[in-house]
């Protein structure tokens, strides 16, 4: 084909000098090799109505007089949807678009790519990122040649109703299908997302879930205790479909409170609790609801959000909730539950752990393992003298603030009934859903697409 391409050329320099050379510029852009066999609708879309407008420098008229030179040599290729494409009014309505406002331009962008159907959209199972690596990069553009068939064919149908569902199904068809090693195009991109996750140099703490990589990749299904686990959260949804009363400053009423820990069983101190602060466990499960965006405060009253009504009428829905909000929340906080479901899910069943032989709990496991990782604040050397006191100080504050937030990640789990009792060293085990979940929550962080940084 590529015998084609000169030919085309030539044809076209015969005819305008100034419009080959254009022409030839955009391809060397578009398809650096002339492989116009890989040429899709997508990749001239994105060329045309982004790279073209954004990125080369020119005036409008130049960028439209490519445009049009790119098309003209599409035509004598035989390539005729692609050269519409190039001359057609979208294009003519980007340009312009671009010069008055980028942010208008770069709306009706993505807005027309969403229209012609061959932009890969979002799953559940996969939401694109913007920094990729090949393998997603390979699975998008595969998946945009497809969608490109479909359309072609009318198995996908732009503008008609149920085209976006038609389109999903597709879509999801398409990238769980196995090639002949058995893998998917989501596979491999789960595979490579989940690597980049642990291998990152700014998250030190997760190299220690490398024993981990094969589970965390294959996720897990939600187990059927999933409703008996999030029992506690439901009912927390139920009295908020009523609204929970709050006191002046926002914690939940004293009566509340007691009355669900007399209900679950929860052992408080002082006991029977005064108030929300007294109950570890109803402040995990408050924080939690919270940061699944589930409550929200109207006025003296915690009330259900739309997504809260939803989640209380799905088990599924809120298990899958609860364990992406717990590895989630960024910082810190998330590298402290990372680190704790990490150190659950490497020990042994009978707790012969490294750490195990050394005497340690749960929290100062994790706790050690997220300050040899740097998590904790270090400062230069003070021998002695004045400054030696503040800077012990200052030390032991940053390592309880470590050790807090690693216990609040246990008080959730013990509160889910997902830790076993307490082996008289403070080293437990998790249960079956537990393990179910932490792997739920370790993959759904893991496979989350990266943000361009």
């Amino acid at each position: 084909m590529r015998e084609a391409v000169v030919s085309a050329l030539a044809e076209l320099a015969g005819r305008d000098e100034r419009a080959a050379v254009a022409a030839r510029e955009a391809l060397d852009t578009l398809a650096p090799d002339h492989d116009i066999e890989r040429l899709t609708q997508y990749s001239v879309q994105r060329f045309c109505w982004f790279e073209l407008p954004v990125r080369f420098q020119g005036s409008p008229d130049d960028r439209m007089f490519a445009a049009r030179s790119l098309g003209r040599l599409l035509t004598l290729l035989n390539l005729q949807r692609y050269a519409r494409v190039c001359s057609g009014p979208e294009t003519v309505a980007l340009s312009s678009a671009y010069d008055e406002d980028h942010d208008a331009g770069l709306a009706m962008y993505e807005r027309l790519m969403w229209e012609s159907g061959v932009e890969p959209p979002d799953l559940p199972e996969l939401t694109w990122g913007g920094a990729v690596g090949d393998a997603e990069i390979h699975a998008r553009l595969e998946t945009a040649a497809a969608l490109e068939l479909a359309v072609s064919v009318g198995d996908v149908r732009p503008g008609e109703h149920g085209w976006r569902t038609a389109q999903a199904r597709f879509t999801r068809s398409f990238l769980t299908q196995p090639d002949r090693r058995g893998l998917s195009h989501l596979d491999r991109v789960r595979e490579e997302r989940v690597r980049a996750w642990i291998g990152s140099p700014v998250h030190p703490h997760r190299q220690r879930l490398w024993p981990l990589v094969g589970r965390i990749i294959a996720g897990v299904d939600v187990p059927r205790a999933a409703d008996t686990a999030m029992a506690p959260l439901r009912t927390l949804l139920d009295l908020a479909a009523e609204g929970i009363a709050l006191t002046q400053i926002g914690y939940i009423a004293p009566g509340v409170v007691r009355l669900l820990c007399a209900d679950f069983g929860w052992r408080t101190s002082p006991e029977p609790p005064r108030s929300e602060t007294d109950a570890t466990q109803l402040i995990a499960l408050h924080q939690m609801l919270r940061g699944m965006r589930a409550v929200r405060r109207s006025g003296r009253r915690l009330v259900l959000t739309r997504r809260g009504r939803q989640l209380r009428q799905d088990p599924e829905a809120l298990w899958l909730a609860a364990a992406e909000t717990l590895c989630r929340t960024g910082g810190i906080e998330q590298a402290a539950a990372e680190t704790l479901l990490g150190v659950l899910l490497t020990r042994s069943p009978q707790g012969t752990g490294a750490h195990a032989e050394r005497g340690e709990s749960d929290v100062v496991a994790a706790e050690r393992a997220l300050t040899e990782s740097g998590w904790v604040p270090a400062d230069g050397p003070v021998s002695a003298g004045r400054h030696a006191a503040a800077h012990h100080r200052t030390a032991e504050t940053a390592s309880d603030q470590v050790r807090a937030l690693v216990m609040a990640v246990g008080w959730l789990l013990e509160t889910l009934g997902l830790l076993t009792e307490d082996d008289g060293g403070s080293r437990r085990e998790l249960t079956g859903p537990g393990r179910a979940f932490a792997i739920t929550c370790l993959h759904t962080s893991a496979v989350a697409p990266r943000a361009v940084v």
